[in-house]
């Protein structure tokens, strides 16, 4: 569809240099005296602007308006400084201090969180607040020019620019609205900058990017990545009730700075942003865009094909991997990865970490991470602290612990935590401490700052070591601290409030430095470590920076004690267990798909339980793991492996092959197809598609409690004019060759149990 959309762009652009007016789907900026047009294919957007206000006239998608008559475009509230100078930080907040503490609450991972009361004063208080929009400008704004520009090949900006020139307070104030557009894509992405040139300190608050109102009749509203635990989710579509048309709402704001209203504006939270700006300071906002979507929503024999679906699984996450995410197409992919943490906690050693590393070989695992417990935590102990020592009781030789976990063919991955060793809080007398304040403490460590450029250089020179001394290549970053905010004197926040930001960029900056350093690196984020635990689904913002993003929450359903391995005292009812380790595999199930916005190959559900108790982990279970996580990757596996039997070794062997000969001929962990067939659910059927550009690839099918004992299988994504050759890769039995045109009728059938599953193979034939 996109090379289509493109192919027409470039006609249209040859018709124009005989034609008055610019054709209708070209991507392009006029202005016209007050008027400016912005052509994005299918997205239209005009504005009125002039001296003293710019707003939207219309949002169209197909020549349809999808938004009312909403003329304030952005709105911002401004402070001033009494008395006017820069707020300070403190220095000693000895006294004030948020203790975490490990606990669990429903199989899934909390915090224990004992807060001690702040006493401590601004520096300053902030007054004549005033709340400026599109429309009231002339309030502090006497100025306007625009400019457009073409940075980069396929790529056009608009930039408005307000200014306040004359003898007021705000004088010296400036803002710029940038609008961008990308050829071949049906999308238009805004940011907004501030400077202040004059000599008064200032303060932003209550910014909103994007103050769009959608209109009711497209007011149908779906969420492609979740909204949960007071986390807005990033990604938004807004439609017509067929989802035939509308656009999709995404936000780059991270974590849970994060602001969407019920109508469609996108912003930051008030409660957790505020900027200062002092002279000659300046601040740009993250960006908000939309995503146009229009054509033929139609039902299937299992579910409604909607124009949204398909734009999101193909053209809307093209757009993300092109301009806006972090690259890792060129990467060896670390799928399938096992992680310690589940039965072993952080009671790992050497002799244990071998063992099961051995086992993980057999099984097939590409990347052996070995989670808390590692690290040498210096005085006092406590597991949470890391350094770049191992623990030379428990890992007397790491190097070789490394190498011997590389010589069975798989990478090296190393739990790294943002707590440090008290005694490791101080650069030197001349400069500030190491940590932030409100002291965070937790297992003996406390908490590193992102908001020093001294703490985010020890950060990422540690990370670099690491990889460097014993070459581990993937990294699961982790544990809270920038959701308590930093405001030590000599760090870079101002206010408590402005730290949120302060701290999320700046974790952002060490990841982009260490990948600048050696882009090899698998780095991976952990939602605890992106705000608290359980935290926040995963996001546009984070994945412009990570490879991957390991969301919450973490879970353990079957794992029996999750803080030991199996051993006697045990006493479990295996049929409990394998109830949880079926729970377990329809909850990823759930969190992925919940997650359907943003590229599945880089999310990473904790986790696949690798524990056996008495018999809990059968061949079918396991087989439904291996087919829940395969909604994205096999990203993460953790459980006891030392509990395994050979027939399970074996089992997961087998599937790992089929997975890694099936991505090396496909490509399928970076494919999701989900349009035209049922959602995830347990009690019935549902499928999903892993098809690549070609048509080749695999169907999942997964059969839950109830349904019938067979099913039309209905393949909506194959080229109907196409012939496939189909055969299961659990039963091994070939279907034969049918057209792509009966596929998407639903000429296959399948006969499953309760509780079953099976892996479709799909490849174009002549």
């Amino acid at each position: 569809m996109k090379l289509k959309v493109f192919v027409l762009s470039i006609i249209c652009l040859v018709l124009f240099c005989c034609k008055p007016e610019p054709p209708v789907d070209e991507w392009s900026i006029t202005k016209k005296s007050n008027k400016i047009s912005i052509n994005a294919g299918i997205l239209k957007r005009k504005f009125w602007v002039s001296n003293s206000e710019v707003y939207t006239k219309s949002l169209k998608v197909n020549g349809k308006s999808l938004i009312t008559n909403n003329r304030s475009d952005f709105s911002v509230t401004l402070w001033k400084a009494a008395p006017n100078k820069e707020p300070q930080g403190v220095v000693n907040l000895s006294e004030t201090r948020i203790e975490q503490q490990n606990t669990e609450q429903n199989l899934t991972d909390a915090l224990q969180i004992k807060k001690k009361e702040n006493h401590f004063n601004s520096t300053v208080e902030w007054t004549d607040s005033i709340t400026i929009s599109g429309v009231h400008l002339s309030d502090v704004f006497d100025c306007v020019d625009y400019s457009l520009n073409s940075n980069n090949p396929g790529q056009n900006q608009l930039k408005i620019s307000y200014s306040a020139s004359q003898e007021t307070q705000w004088q010296g104030l400036s803002v710029q609205i940038i609008y961008e557009i990308y050829d071949g894509f049906p999308v238009i992405r805004k940011w907004i900058k501030f400077r202040n040139n004059g000599t008064q300190w200032l303060k932003l608050g209550n910014l909103i990017i994007d103050d769009i109102e959608v209109d009711e009749s497209y007011g149908n509203k779906t969420l492609l990545t979740p909204d949960s635990r007071g986390v807005a989710s990033s990604i938004i579509a807004w439609s017509n009730p067929s989802a035939s048309t509308g656009f999709i709402a995404a936000s780059e704001v991270p974590s849970k700075l994060r602001s969407v209203s019920e109508k469609g504006a996108l912003g930051y939270n008030p409660d957790f942003f505020e900027w200062v700006l002092g002279p000659s300071e300046s601040f740009k906002s993250e960006a908000a865009f939309t995503y146009a979507f229009s054509d033929e929503s139609y039902a299937t024999i299992s579910s409604a094909y909607t124009t949204l679906d398909r734009c999101v699984e193909s053209d809307f996450k093209s757009f993300l991997k092109e301009k806006i995410f972090y690259n890792v197409e060129e990467k060896q992919n670390v799928a399938p990865v096992f992680c310690s943490w589940t039965n072993y906690n952080a009671n790992i050693n050497a002799n244990n970490m071998r063992t099961a590393a051995d086992i993980a070989s057999r099984i097939g695992f590409k990347c052996f991470q070995l989670d808390a417990g590692w690290s040498d935590t210096g005085p006092g102990g406590g597991w949470a602290v890391s350094t770049i020592n191992p623990n030379s009781c428990n890992f007397p030789d790491m190097k070789g612990t490394s190498n011997f976990i590389q010589s069975k063919g798989m990478k090296t991955g190393l739990w790294y935590s943002v707590f440090i060793n008290e005694n490791e809080k101080e650069t030197n007398t001349d400069k500030p401490d190491l940590n932030s304040l409100p002291l965070i403490k937790r297992a003996g460590g406390l908490g590193l700052s992102f908001c020093y450029d001294e703490s985010r250089k020890k950060y990422v020179n540690e990370i670099v070591y690491l990889n460097k001394n014993y070459q581990a290549d993937y990294f699961k970053q982790d544990l809270s601290n920038i959701c308590y905010g930093d405001i030590a004197q000599g760090h870079e926040s101002r206010t408590l409030k402005e730290s949120y930001l302060r701290g999320l960029r700046g974790l952002f900056e060490t990841q982009d430095k260490i990948h600048r350093i050696n882009p090899n690196v698998w780095l991976q984020l952990s939602h605890e470590i992106y705000w608290e635990t359980p935290g926040p689904a995963a996001d546009i913002a984070v994945l412009k920076h990570v490879d991957s993003y390991h969301a919450a929450p973490n879970e353990y359903w079957g794992a029996g004690n999750r803080k030991q391995q199996v051993n006697s005292s045990w006493d479990y009812d295996v049929d409990s267990l394998q109830q949880k380790l079926i729970q377990g595999a329809f909850r990823a199930r759930n969190l992925m798909y919940a997650h359907r916005g943003l590229p599945l190959e880089r999310i990473e559900i904790f986790g696949a339980v690798t524990t056996n108790f008495n018999g809990s982990l059968t061949p079918e279970i396991q087989d439904r793991q291996i087919c829940s996580w395969l909604m994205g990757a096999p990203l993460s596996f953790s459980g006891d492996l030392s509990s395994l039997t050979e027939a399970n070794i074996s089992h997961y062997r087998n599937r790992f092959d089929i997975l890694g000969r099936l991505e090396n001929d496909y490509g399928i962990y970076s494919c999701f197809q989900f349009s035209g067939v049922p959602q995830p659910t347990d009690e019935d059927w549902h499928w999903w598609g892993k098809l690549n550009k070609n048509g080749n690839g695999i169907v999942v099918v997964m059969r839950g409690e109830g349904g019938d004992a067979a099913r039309n299988i209905n393949i909506p994504w194959v080229n109907p004019g196409q012939k496939y050759h189909l055969k299961t890769l659990f039963e091994g039995k070939d279907l034969g060759v049918y057209s792509g045109a009966k596929l998407q009728k639903g000429n296959i059938k399948l006969k499953l149990d309760p509780y079953s599953q099976e892996i479709i193979e799909i490849r174009a034939s002549n």
